[in-house]
């Protein structure tokens, strides 16, 4: 039970869960809602996907995490509109890789100090 409880609360984990929770879930729970894909293409692939790039760069930084868990959303959101929507949308994985590029390198360090 211990090993599940450190699995599920290891920012590793909870990185994935919310990469396919943005990827994969949203964009079904739009089309269950009966959102256009002109309003999905405006609201979910413009505003929010690059506000979850902007929340996985601050994430990783929090977190220490390795800098090549950056290309985990792009991956995951070029796979998923690949296989649902249409196949000329991946460009905007691209575009998600250098936003989270962008910010990753915009947000400082944390360094922890150490109380004694």
């Amino acid at each position: 039970m211990k090993k599940i409880k450190a699995l599920v609360t290891s920012p590793a984990f909870m990185l994935v869960v919310g990469v396919a929770i943005s990827c994969f879930v949203l964009p079904l729970l739009s089309n269950l809602f009966g959102v256009s894909k002109a309003h999905r293409i405006l609201y979910l692939f413009l505003v929010i996907d690059p506000l979850i790039a902007f929340l996985i760069s601050w994430f990783i930084r929090h977190y220490q995490l390795n800098f090549f868990w950056l290309f985990l959303f792009p991956a995951a959101f070029a796979i998923s509109v690949w296989w649902r929507f249409a196949k000329y949308n991946y460009w905007l994985a691209g575009i998600y890789l250098v936003l989270s590029l962008i910010f990753y390198l915009l947000i400082p360090r944390r360094h922890h100090q150490f109380r004694v």
